[in-house]
């Protein structure tokens, strides 16, 4: 972080988001980074939470109000649309994983409903019950929509109607090595508002985020930082659940997926206040933080760090090409 001079909005904010309140007059710019970060109504329940909100300007309280209280109601018809949606599926044998924001949605206390920031419903099905999984969304005014839904995924739905598309799975994002046929989804059967369903164990939803967050969305390799997956990883343990950090290592046990796990387990410490045990990160894990923390903070920083990657695309990409040619 900074020292010697002003925080940044990151900085105020990261602070803020631990309970610590540095923001003096400086709320435009913590407002700024949390519509950037998506983390506004988070933001709000977090003040709310411990009581800070008597410490902020009114018209901030207000507008982090609004926020939340529009991203409640948007949620609570998700989550409507993911029970009618699951319980269509339960009839027919079917039992969904749900996986990021949608396992959040579906056992999330009310008075937290509105934290979280949802884009669409993530279900991951059985590869032998794709087709019927699809005839019975299709049965409920389901459409497919024409994207790729990229390789761990069958194909994205949508309702005119509805508040959020539907995304179905044939497994988590990440590297297939991680979900191979012999590898059971390690998960928690729930029966929850009338419907069955199951949810990553806590070690799988932390791996989860961590490949999705630093592999799928490349930021081990950008170096930006989301801080809705921290604070994902943090909703973990205010619901309850325990994580065994041992374990989450030895499914990244090496190689990339072990140094996003370091770096994410970093960000989860110094961004999000969760404390993790075992080994501290090693050398390279601390020098991509502080890459992370110099792009959110100082935008010289960014526009050269965004130049050296523009760069080593160019060069690499014609070693892809001879390679992809000699197969």
């Amino acid at each position: 972080m900074r020292s010697g001079g002003s925080e940044s909005g990151f900085q105020m904010l990261a602070a803020l988001l631990n309970g610590i309140n540095t923001a003096e007059d400086h709320w435009d710019k913590i407002v700024q980074e949390a519509n950037r970060h998506l983390v506004g109504p988070a933001l709000y329940a977090w003040l709310r939470h411990r009581g800070l909100l008597i410490s902020i300007p009114g018209e901030v309280e207000n507008y982090l109000r609004f926020l939340y209280d529009l991203n409640e109601e948007r949620n609570r018809r998700l989550r409507q649309q993911s029970v009618e949606t699951l319980r269509v599926l339960n009839e027919a044998g079917i039992e969904p994983l749900l996986i990021k924001g949608s396992a959040l949605l579906m056992i999330m206390p009310e008075h937290r409903l509105g934290s979280r920031m949802i884009s669409d419903l993530d279900l991951v099905i059985d590869k032998n019950n794709v087709e019927r999984s699809v005839g019975r969304l299709l049965g409920i005014g389901y459409q497919p929509l024409p994207e790729d839904p990229g390789p761990h995924a069958y194909g994205k739905f949508y309702r005119p109607a509805d508040v959020g598309s539907l995304d179905l799975h044939l497994r988590p994002p990440g590297p297939a090595i991680l979900y191979t046929e012999s590898e059971p989804l390690h998960s928690i059967r729930l029966e929850v508002m009338g419907v069955r369903i199951s949810i990553p164990t806590p070690v799988e939803w932390v791996v989860h985020l961590i490949v999705h967050d630093m592999i799928l969305d490349r930021r081990l390799r950008t170096g930006d930082v989301e801080l809705r997956h921290l604070l994902d990883c943090r909703e973990i343990f205010d619901l309850g659940y325990d994580i065994d950090w041992d374990a989450v290592r030895a499914r990244l046990p090496s190689g990339r997926l072990a140094l996003a796990r370091d770096l994410f387990f970093l960000n989860l410490q110094r961004l999000a206040g969760v404390k993790i045990g075992g080994s501290p990160a090693g050398v390279l894990p601390d020098l991509l933080f502080s890459r992370q923390i110099a792009r959110q903070e100082y935008a010289a920083y960014k526009h050269l760090d965004d130049f050296g990657l523009s760069l080593l695309r160019a060069i690499w990409k014609p070693f892809k090409i001879v390679a992809a040619n000699q197969r």
